[in-house]
């Protein structure tokens, strides 16, 4: 559900996103982050597809790639905001998808066990 706020808040309204952390909304700006939009409101029907368990390699291939995404996405934002680009505001976001990603793991990690069993 996050995945789908996020994606088309940054499809529709991505100006106000971007002022979520500070940063003023351009024109080439908003073109970029309508496209990255595109492809993350792609990826929804994926990761509702891992909602359900299941002991397929597909739903944990899944689950690694959303994974890495939080994981990655939040490297990306801390690095924006050492850098002064963006404000304080964008800790609670890389907090929140640093424990996503852990969780993501941990649901494989837990499938993968049960497999086994």
């Amino acid at each position: 559900l996050v995945l789908v706020g996020s994606s088309l808040g940054y499809l529709f309204v991505p100006s106000s996103m971007l002022r979520i952390v500070g940063i003023d909304g351009d024109p080439q700006s908003t073109f970029l982050l309508r496209t990255l939009a595109a492809a993350f409101v792609a990826l929804i029907p994926i990761a509702w597809s891992a909602r359900h368990r299941s002991d397929g390699a597909g739903q944990r291939s899944i689950l690694y790639g959303l994974a890495m995404y939080m994981f990655v996405s939040s490297l990306v934002d801390l690095h924006a905001f050492l850098n002064d680009i963006v404000g304080m505001v964008s800790i609670p976001s890389i907090t929140l998808r640093v424990l996503m990603c852990v969780v993501l793991l941990w649901l494989v990690h837990t499938g993968d066990r049960a497999d086994r069993a």
